[in-house]
Order: structure tokens, then C-alpha cells, then sequence
């Protein structure tokens, strides 16, 4: 999956919150001292929220450089009255939600938005055929002039494949502390009916799946850390008993592939529990760990695991007898650096 490195962060200027009165022209405004995107949106009191989604006004991180994002951000103009550029509406996916942002710019400043994304056949229009903005699932009504806004929606409430986006925004210019115009914005695209309402299309990315990291394996003999059997050659230990410890795993006597953790004695019997450590595994054969205990000093020869009688197989917690020594063998695998 692709992450994005930029994305709504074109937002490099101070915030200004502006707040206004149905009553009145006459704005007051607030200038917050942050100067990042977080600061151009309002706590959720600030908005009335209608429609089956998840709207939130502040993203996860600045920039959302924290979210695994599938393809490209698809941008189109937010259009006002039809001919004036009020700024911009964004669309990208994760593998789990559609996020559609609004940015507004300039003198322009949002009010409320309404938005719907889904299938084309299912638009709400009227009778003639044209947007009914007001019918759209998604709406937000804020109580403080906003300049960036976001919606998230999950996939699984969409249609696979592309989707119509219809992103209508009431929007107003303010200059000197005054709304001088108020108009109908659309996110850019193609005309739906007899006005100029527009909706576009966006196609749901599919994220592809980060290839599988190579490892690569060396087959090895390993023993559990002790006493060797035999001073020269074979270097095969054993291990003393003692209840509640933890004894290192070592493969072709240098390397540490895992730990043996002995319990106490219980009805006679001790559990032995095998963990792999530094990626290592065991082999893939029918008697991959073999058990031997003695309750007198070990043979003083090379040992013969195939031959050992108090365990042999594949698992990784085994209950033997009780014993004062163990020899432990392991036909394990360890991690290499791959070949180029």
C-alpha cells in the first residue's frame, strides 16, 4: 500500500476562525495563534451533523502522511456560482474507508456541506432530473465558518468500483470582516439535469499487497546449552535439572535459535517448553526434537539422538519424567542472509 506524503497540507498559512450571526454582516474574527491544518477546524460541538457516516474535523495526523492510503488523491475544483474557484474536494481510499475533503481558499469560507458518494443511478434528484442537494445522506451544517472539512465513509456502505461523488458546499466570500457574496459551490465536474449542479466520478482504489519480505533458512543441529558430552569433536550438551529455569538454545554451537524452560516436578513428570528466538523454526521432518534423560552423569561419548527413548517428536511443550540431566537435541532451521 502506498502512503501519501502530502495530502490536505497545501493549508501553510495561519487559521482564522471566523464566527457570524444570521442577523448581522458584521463578522468577528479570532486569529488562532497555530499556524498547521488542525487549527482551521472547529471542535465537533461546532457543527450539526446529519446522515449514516462518521464526520470528523480533525484528521488522525496533519498531513494524514499516517494513513496506508490505495492510489493517487483524485482533486477537483470546488466551483461557486458556476464560475468562481472557491477551492478544492479531494477523494482517496484506505482499504477500509472513502475520505472526501473540502478545502476552501482565497476569500471563501464553507457554511455547510452536503455530499453524497455512491451509484450514479442512485443520485437524488427531482423530477427534472436535477441535484436536490438537501436529499444528499451526508450533511454537516457548521456554526462557525470552516475552511477545511473532511468525511470519512466505509467501503462496505459503497458499491465496488467507481462511485459518483456529488460534493455541494454553501459557501460565502468575506472581505474586511464582512460576507460581501454567498453562493452554491460544486465540486467540478459533469452538469447533472438542466442547471449546472455537478457530480464526478471516482473509481475505488484497490490496495495491493506489500511483497512478502524473503527469508531464507539453513538447516542446523541444535543442542540446549550445558555440559558437552565430550571434550573433543561432538559438540552435543546436556543440561543439569533445575526447576524453573530458562537454558539458551544454541544451532551449529554459535548461534541462538531459542530457549528450553524447565518446571518443577509434578506427580513425577516435568514440563519442558521449547521457544524459538531470532526467527528461527524447527525443520519440517517427523522427529524434530528428541529427549534423553539420565539420572546419573551422561555417557561420556558422542551421544546418538536418534537413539534417545524419553521423547522424540514434533512438539514444543512436552511432559517427560523427571530426570537430574537432559540432553535436548533439535533439527532446526536459523535465518540467513538470503543469496543475491
Amino acid at each position: 500500500m502506498k502512503k501519501i506524503v502530502l495530502f490536505f497540507a497545501v493549508i501553510a498559512m495561519s487559521a482564522i476562525t471566523i464566527s457570524f450571526s444570521s442577523c448581522s454582516k458584521d463578522l468577528n474574527l479570532v486569529e488562532e495563534e497555530s499556524d498547521n491544518v488542525l487549527s482551521l477546524v472547529e471542535e465537533e460541538s461546532a457543527v450539526v451533523v446529519s446522515g449514516g457516516f462518521r464526520a470528523i474535523g480533525v484528521p488522525p495526523c496533519i498531513d494524514l502522511s499516517c494513513l496506508d492510503l490505495c492510489g493517487e488523491v483524485q482533486e477537483v475544483r470546488l466551483m461557486a456560482g458556476q464560475q468562481y474557484e472557491a477551492g478544492k474536494v479531494y477523494v482517496v481510499n484506505t482499504s477500509e474507508k472513502l475520505f472526501v475533503g473540502y478545502l476552501t481558499t482565497g476569500d471563501w469560507k464553507m457554511s455547510a456541506i452536503h455530499l453524497y458518494v455512491g451509484a450514479c443511478d442512485m443520485l437524488p434528484v427531482n423530477n427534472a432530473g436535477n441535484l436536490v442537494p438537501g436529499n444528499f445522506p451526508h450533511k454537516v451544517e457548521f456554526t462557525e465558518l470552516q475552511s477545511f472539512y473532511y468525511v470519512e465513509i466505509p467501503l462496505s456502505e459503497l458499491p465496488e468500483g467507481c462511485v459518483c461523488v456529488a460534493a455541494h458546499a454553501e459557501v460565502v466570500r468575506v472581505v474586511d470582516n464582512e460576507i460581501v457574496q454567498s453562493e452554491t459551490a460544486f465540486g467540478e465536474g459533469d452538469k447533472v439535469g438542466k442547471n449546472w449542479f455537478m457530480k464526478f466520478d471516482y473509481c475505488i482504489a484497490v490496495c495491493e499487497d506489500e511483497p512478502p519480505v524473503e527469508v531464507c533458512y539453513q538447516d542446523e543441529t541444535a543442542w540446549v546449552a550445558g555440559t558437552r558430552y565430550v571434550t573433543k569433536g561432538n559438540w552435543a550438551t546436556y543440561t543439569p535439572y533445575v526447576a524453573n529455569t530458562t537454558v539458551d538454545i544454541f544451532a551449529g554451537q554459535n548461534y541462538l535459535v531459542g530457549t528450553a524452560t524447565f518446571s518443577e516436578v509434578v506427580d513425577g513428570k516435568v514440563t519442558i517448553t521449547l521457544a524459538a528466538l531470532n526467527g528461527a523454526r524447527l525443520q519440517d521432518v517427523a522427529e524434530s526434537v528428541k529427549i534423553q534423560g539420565y539420572n546419573a552423569t551422561p555417557p561420556s561419548k558422542n551421544p546418538a539422538p536418534g537413539k534417545f527413548t524419553t521423547y522424540k517428536g514434533t512438539e514444543t511443550t512436552v511432559t517427560v519424567d523427571a530426570f537430574a540431566f537432559y540432553g535436548i537435541h533439535l533439527d532446526v532451521q536459523r535465518v540467513i542472509d538470503c543469496p543475491e
